[in-house]
């Protein structure tokens, strides 16, 4: 069974139904126009994929730890009567002896997207797409049965940005820009090195500041416990401002977004007539002001 889309070219559709093939409208990007673009740093990567006359595709996981890989289908034309369309992989014209693959079904949803996929089916797609099949969503758009339709992800031109996709992956960030937000970092006694435990948020952190164009200013603000003279205190805030400052900078961050103050003992959190009070008084506390 076949169907016969603009530019001649024919591909194999393997859906087995009383209809006949005339009753299809195909969105499916030409061999000659098919493009994936990738996009992406360490706050999000993403694909995406133009399906001519219908809308486009794409794949994007966010920073955070929580955040999964999604998948999505975007579409400008009419709303859609159908509450379900099922999900099959499609071998192109140039294998026709591979038989369908069926991926189920998904929700058909009022609005845009009109498909919004998980994490598991995203990663289905991407696989079907990297072996050179065409995922293809099929449903009804009108009442009558023969308004079908088949929205097909070209696999031509995609291994080239997918690899790009992958490899931004590895680099996204594991925290949201709240989690990093009104960060206290706390020093050993008459220390002014960070310690290990935060290395990996302030790397976090300069991304962000990076990448970010909503971020307009990093307040960073040094303190010490009581213990010492006053000006010694001062000069060991500065230099605990100046550490963090460093760590950020060599992730690439420009130092003029930076607005630093170095308290010295000034404006305690705790009373530093205890151990634990004046452990919570070395600290450097980072504050970000977005536009």
């Amino acid at each position: 069974m076949y169907i016969k889309r603009t530019k001649s070219i024919l591909f194999v559709f393997a859906f087995y139904c009383s209809c006949s093939i005339a009753n299809y409208k195909v969105f499916e990007a030409p061999l000659d126009e098919s493009d994936w673009i990738f996009s992406g740093n360490p706050l999000g990567c993403k694909l995406t994929h133009d399906v001519p006359m219908y809308g486009n595709a794409i794949f994007q996981k966010r920073a955070g730890r929580n955040k999964k890989l999604a998948f999505q289908l975007n579409y400008k034309r009419q709303a859609i009567n159908s509450k379900t369309a099922s999900v099959q992989s499609l071998s192109p014209s140039w294998l026709p002896n591979q038989r369908a693959r069926d991926l189920g079904e998904t929700a058909v949803l009022k609005g845009n997207p009109i498909f919004k996929i998980n994490k598991i089916v995203s990663w289905k797609l991407l696989s079907e797409l990297e072996v050179g099949r065409f995922p293809t969503f099929r449903y009804q758009e009108f009442e009558a049965a023969q308004d079908q339709v088949a929205v097909s992800l070209s696999a031509v031109g995609f291994k080239q940005p997918y690899n790009q996709f992958l490899n931004c992956l590895t680099t996204i960030v594991p925290y949201q820009l709240n989690e990093l937000n009104k960060m206290t970092l706390r020093f050993d006694f008459d220390k002014y090195s960070l310690k290990n435990i935060y290395h990996k948020k302030i790397k976090a952190l300069a991304a962000y500041v990076r990448y970010d164009p909503s971020i307009e200013v990093v307040f960073i603000n040094g303190y010490t416990d009581s213990k010492g003279t006053r000006g010694y205190n001062q000069k060991l805030s500065q230099k605990r401002i100046a550490t963090v400052q460093k760590l950020l900078t060599l992730e690439g961050t420009d130092s003029s977004r930076f607005k630093t103050i170095a308290y010295g003992e000034k404006n305690p959190v705790a009373s530093n007539r205890k151990v634990s009070g004046r452990a919570l008084n070395r600290r450097v506390y980072i504050k970000v002001r977005q536009q």
